[in-house]
This record gives C-alpha cells, sequence and structure tokens, in this order.
C-alpha cells in the first residue's frame, strides 16, 4: 500500500505545471514559446533569467515536498526507506513528465529528478549536478549535459544499491534490506532510462550535428529540462 500512495502523492505533486504557471505571470504559453517543452531551459531561453530560475525552484520543490511528506508517513520503517524515496521520486517525475493539467505532456524531468537526488544523498547530487553543468559549459549543449547526468546517476545508483553502501543525509540516511535490492535497481533504471528517453529528439539531432547549443537564442531552440 505504501508504493501506491507514495506514487499518487508524488504524482500529484509532480504534475503541477511550474513552467506553465510563471509563463502565464508574464501572459505567455510556455508550450507555445520556443520548444513548447514546459520545463526550466525552455522558460529560460524564452522567458529569462527569472523565469528559468523561478521554474527550476517550482520543479526541485514539487519532487522536494512529497518526499517529505512519505518520509513522515513511512520514512521510520528502516528496511523500505529507500523504497519510499524511490516510489515516491518516480512519481513526482512521471508527474512532471506527464502532466494531466497539460493533456499529459511536460517536460524532461531533469530538475525534479535533481530534488529527488537531493533528498537521497547531498553529495550524489553535486556529483550529478556538477557533471550536468561542466558538459553542458564545454560542449554548450544543455542535452549532452543533461545525458551525461542521467548515465551517472544510473551508475551511482547501481553501485549504492549493490554495494549497500551507506549514503543518505546524516538525520536521514537511506536504508534498505537486501530484499528491496532488485526492486530497487528497477525503480533507478525506471528513474534514468525516462530521463534519456525524453531525450530522444535531442539524441538523433546531436548525432546529426543539428542540435541548437543554448548559447545560441534562435527561435525555436530546443529546452532539456
Amino acid at each position: 500500500m505504501f508504493r501506491i500512495v507514495c506514487l499518487i502523492l508524488g504524482f500529484a505533486f509532480g504534475s503541477i505545471p511550474t513552467g506553465f504557471l510563471v509563463a502565464k505571470l508574464y501572459g505567455k504559453d510556455l508550450r507555445r514559446m520556443g520548444s513548447g517543452n514546459t520545463g526550466s531551459t525552455n522558460a529560460l531561453r524564452t522567458l529569462g533569467k527569472k523565469a528559468g530560475a523561478m521554474t527550476f525552484a517550482g520543479d526541485l520543490l514539487k519532487a522536494l515536498i512529497p518526499l517529505f511528506i512519505t518520509a513522515q508517513l513511512y520514512g521510520s520503517a528502516e528496511e523500505t526507506r529507500y523504497l519510499v524515496t524511490m516510489y515516491t521520486g518516480l512519481g513526482a517525475v512521471l508527474g512532471h513528465d506527464f502532466s494531466p493539467w497539460l493533456h499529459f505532456k511536460g517536460g524532461k524531468g531533469i530538475a525534479s529528478s535533481g530534488g529527488v537526488i537531493l533528498f537521497s544523498d547531498p553529495g550524489f547530487f553535486g556529483l550529478v549536478l556538477g557533471a550536468l553543468i561542466v558538459v553542458a559549459g564545454l560542449s554548450g549543449y544543455v542535452s549532452l549535459g543533461s545525458l551525461t547526468a542521467a548515465v551517472i546517476y544510473l551508475g551511482v545508483q547501481a553501485y549504492l544499491i549493490l554495494s549497500g553502501a551507506s549514503f543518505g543525509w546524516k538525520q536521514y540516511p537511506q536504508t534498505f534490506s537486501k530484499a528491496c535490492v532488485p526492486e530497487l535497481l528497477v525503480l533507478a533504471l525506471i528513474m534514468g532510462g525516462l530521463a534519456i528517453w525524453r531525450h530522444k529528439a535531442n539524441i538523433v539531432r546531436l548525432m546529426n550535428g543539428t542540435e541548437n547549443k543554448f548559447i545560441q537564442k534562435n527561435k525555436g531552440a530546443n529546452g532539456n529540462k
């Protein structure tokens, strides 16, 4: 039952269309601007730094808030604590990517996934965020940075889950029993795989050399979050 509750609660918060609402403050419809993506990168490109920051913060919070709620509800059970985090986080990312308020469309889940990782472990979050910033900064492609972060996420998750290494915040370690390992690996694969799949069009453009660089301000540039 806790799995269902975590998924539903995460989805409910994740489905709040942050970028769409921020754009409405400007009298705009983000779905009709730039790439049409409602994530923070498209908001930044089309509406400016303030809108991009607001969208990013909102996408981060709509993952963090349900995670704090389910931690209070189910986090006392140490043998399933990380399952609570992963199911809630997956629900938030699915809600962001497929918001019923936007006819089951949305962003690409990078910022919301970042909220899940931040809640899980600060060092893990720093590693993934650092990789995204460095790769995006050196290449000029936010999509490449996001894809690199997704691959690193999968690798680190596999290590943490299979090795049984201790991780998490000091006040809230992400504990789980050995019986949870297969389930956690599947959840991690879905989370990381979803981020990669949502960038499938960007992957094709990167391979063809037609992907727009973030530093370019061309009309119709593609958002990646």
